[in-house]
């Protein structure tokens, strides 16, 4: 059994060379210690698990066929314990694929560190993932890849990715879905993925299986994959409730706010997690772009200044002399718009306004003041 400080943070910082973006999504920190799969976020805050594929998924078009092929095939399987796959990628660039993140440790980090789980908590494990095989053999796929590393704890159930785990190996078949299941499930309830052989005489029993999970793990382990459950059955045989808040032992319960608090920064970059989340893309083609928040001038007072500024008496401008008879105050002395000049004074400096100006000028004061005094009164007002 592991201590807490041997065991791989999640999620852990991020190390030089990690990307700052995969697919238009804003890395945020790693999960597990593989390097190949990250905690990301879309601009809305939405956190993904994003895996990257090996390279030789970039220089074969036959892998990435395949992969397409299953990124679109678990994108048709919806599940409450499914993680569900929400987008993919892959061509000569490279692979990548990105899931709903499971804010728990893997099944096989919770064993190690706190032991076989009891039963009540293995049989709802058992048949929430069985619902989640179910879904995805409905959507004419195949797991392949059911393993206590890829199952996650989370407190309303556990979490499995609909994608599995492409590779090389041979096509996954539903009958080896319900074999994985069945390994899983004595993963769970003993910490080992296969029954112990007899022991030589005079040694002790490794504990084995419990009696009330033996029968059904037995079948789904059978060497005839014609005689392993279906899916449906092993729900059936369970007759469990899907798992609820509160259906994890306390002592792995304890683990998982480590796995909902914000990610470390990056290792190599303190400032790098003070971004936003508004500074990661959402992938190409998927959203459009935001401008950044402008904020407005504060041109209407706080509620408490308002309502003392009704109060306060406006003062207006005293009213100047009224223009000469004949002459509109805005004619100029020949009865012509004035004109506006733009750009240097003539030479010999600035010259003053003739004579009839001065009253043009005291009347586009007034006017102007007028106006900007009516303005506030309206806001006052509103």
């Amino acid at each position: 059994m592991q201590s807490p400080a041997s065991r791989t943070p999640a999620p852990a910082p991020l190390e030089p060379g990690d990307p700052a973006l995969i697919g238009g999504y804003r890395v945020l920190a790693r999960l597990g210690g593989s390097g190949r799969t990250y905690l990301a976020t879309t601009q809305s805050g939405r956190r993904l698990a994003i895996t990257r594929f090996p390279a030789r998924y970039a220089d074969d078009p036959a892998l990435r066929r395949g992969l397409k092929a299953r990124i679109a095939a678990a994108q048709r399987a919806r599940s409450p314990f499914l993680a569900a796959v929400v987008d993919g990628h892959a061509d000569e660039s490279g692979a990548w694929a990105a899931a709903e993140y499971a804010p728990g440790p893997s099944l096989e980090d919770a064993i190690t560190e706190t032991g076989p789980l009891p039963v009540a908590a293995v049989r709802a494990l058992v048949g929430a993932l069985a619902r989640a095989l179910q879904a995805v053999h409905e959507a004419d796929h195949a797991l392949g890849d059911l393993s206590p590393s890829r199952v996650f704890l989370t407190e309303d159930g556990p979490r499995v990715s609909a994608l599995g785990q492409p590779g090389e190996e041979p096509p996954a078949s539903r009958a080896g879905d319900v074999l994985r299941l069945g390994r899983v499930a004595l993963f769970a309830a003993t910490g080992r993925e296969d029954f112990p052989e007899p022991s030589p005489a005079g040694e002790p029993e490794p504990p084995g299986c419990p009696d009330e999970l033996r029968g059904l793990v037995e079948r789904c382990l059978a060497d005839d994959p014609g005689e392993r459950p279906e899916p449906s059955a092993v729900i059936a045989a369970l007759e469990e409730e899907p798992p609820a808040e509160g259906w994890l032992p306390p002592d792995i319960a304890a683990l998982l706010p480590a796995y909902l608090a914000e990610p470390p920064a990056r290792g190599d970059d303190p400032a790098a997690d003070k971004a936003t989340p508004s500074e990661a893309a959402e992938p190409p083609g998927n959203a459009a772009s935001k401008a950044a928040p402008v904020t407005a001038p504060d041109l209407v007072p706080a509620s408490g200044e308002r309502a003392a500024a009704r109060q306060r008496p406006v003062l207006l401008p005293p009213a100047g002399p009224p223009p000469p008879p004949g002459r509109h105050a805005f004619a100029s002395r020949h009865g012509t718009a004035p004109q506006v000049l733009r750009g240097a004074a003539p030479a010999g400096g600035p010259s003053a306004p003739p004579a009839g100006g001065a009253a043009l000028v005291a009347a586009l004061g007034v006017a102007g003041l007028a106006i900007v005094a009516f303005a506030v009164f309206l806001l006052l007002l509103s």
